[in-house]
């Protein structure tokens, strides 16, 4: 195993939901793991973090993915079945791709790490180790963050702070559950710009697209109300049948096309 603290696995980890700490955008990690026992572990503590989580088992289809999407980081193991993790992460920088990685190896010699983070790795950590060292090493690799990432979001008289997981309305604190913090980043991101629905579930909740589900409107409906009572200029407007946005009345676009984030 590559861990040393006792781990009660559930359920929320195994989806990759937020479970405790709220998250980002959310922040979205995809976790390159073979072995199935760190792999769920590993999930589940970027879960308590309020992360969202990809997880691949193989070199192939986590090295697909890390191309497909914008991670906001990757935890990569060098040991894979299929491909070492180190070609990996030199196709990534050889690509251009700057999203932060942090090595999860069980192999300790200086020789390693050096080649890791001479290829690109940006932290590296040698197997086992403490449930606290993971998750300050992932604070501290979320800090780098990729070319994009701005840390602190505004919306008029709302601010929102990545780092901190603090949502201010003028000086009054918000209180959210992880979940509507995840949810109002997601739409702070986008302020301005319809986000769809669908959008949402798979980015906050780490779920493909139910048209049934209701979990959506229930969620925006409490944050709505939060933001209201807190005096928050900017508002959740739904558009029938398509999705939310967030913008104050004076933003709210009148006649020109909506703007759709997929």
């Amino acid at each position: 195993m590559g861990f040393r603290d006792t781990v009660a696995f559930t359920d929320a980890g195994e989806r990759g939901g937020a479970t405790a700490a709220p998250g980002s955008e959310p922040v979205r990690v995809l976790v390159i793991e073979d072995e199935p026992s760190l792999a769920q572990w590993t999930r589940m503590l970027l879960a308590e973090m309020g992360h969202a989580v990809d997880v691949e088992h193989s070199g192939g289809a986590g090295g697909a993915l890390a191309f497909v999407h914008d991670y906001d980081g990757i935890v990569l193991d060098l040991s894979l079945p299929d491909r070492h993790g180190l070609s990996i992460l030199q196709e990534l920088r050889r690509e251009g791709r700057l999203t932060p990685v942090l090595v999860v190896s069980g192999a300790g010699d200086t020789g390693t790490i050096v080649r890791a983070l001479d290829a690109g790795a940006d932290d590296y950590v040698v197997k086992p180790f403490l449930t606290e060292e993971f998750k300050a090493r992932i604070r501290a690799l979320l800090r780098r963050g990729g070319p994009r990432r701005s840390e602190v979001l505004v919306c008029a008289n709302l601010v929102l702070n990545r780092l901190t997981r603090r949502a201010l309305c003028d000086t009054v604190e918000l209180a959210l559950t992880p979940r509507e913090f995840a949810l109002l980043e997601r739409l702070m991101v986008h302020a301005g710009e319809i986000v769809t629905r669908s959008t949402l579930l798979e980015k906050v909740w780490d779920m493909h697209f139910d048209p049934g589900s209701n979990v959506v409107d229930v969620h925006v409906a409490r944050l709505r109300r939060k933001l209201r009572d807190a005096g928050a200029q900017p508002a959740v407007t739904a558009v029938r049948g398509v999705g939310f946005v967030l913008a104050a009345p004076r933003d709210l676009p009148a006649t020109r096309p909506p703007v759709f984030v997929a």
